[in-house]
């Protein structure tokens, strides 16, 4: 009864060991080095909470610091839309007239540049260090 059951247990592993390196294995996209510059209503992205996400197929997304208006790292070597993020505490939940708990982080870059972006960039596989990204404030 017990080998049985070790037999059993054994060929699960194998089927689900083949399962997840074979043909329906998610395919891992190569990165490369990137550089480059973000500016905030024409001015450099001096925000200490700025943050640049690159997303590339089904990957989940890449995010690097900005700092002092500029940004580096590895991401994929693909075609990626990108989001730029910047975070400041927002207003508090009111409850009778008190605030109530801490007040939410909310992300003030427009939605064009943010969560809704058509910004876009094309890392080759030699990689980008000259990436320049203009974006404004929610208004």
């Amino acid at each position: 009864m017990a080998k049985s059951v070790l037999s059993v247990g054994l060929l699960a592993l194998v089927l689900i060991a083949a399962g997840c390196t074979g043909a329906n294995a998610p395919k891992v996209i190569p990165k490369a080095d990137v550089a480059g510059t973000v500016t905030l209503d024409g001015k450099p992205m001096e925000e200490e909470r700025g943050e640049i996400h690159f997303i590339a197929g089904g990957e989940a997304p890449v995010i690097l610091p900005i700092k002092a208006g500029k940004f580096e790292g590895k991401v994929p070597a693909s075609e990626c839309r990108v989001e730029v993020k910047a975070w400041k505490k927002g207003e508090p939940i009111m409850m009778d007239g008190k605030p109530f708990g801490e007040p939410k982080d909310e992300n003030y870059i427009a939605e064009q540049f943010s969560e809704k972006s058509t910004l876009k960039a094309s890392v080759p596989a030699a990689g980008a260090k000259d990436l320049k990204f203009e974006v404004e404030k929610k208004k």
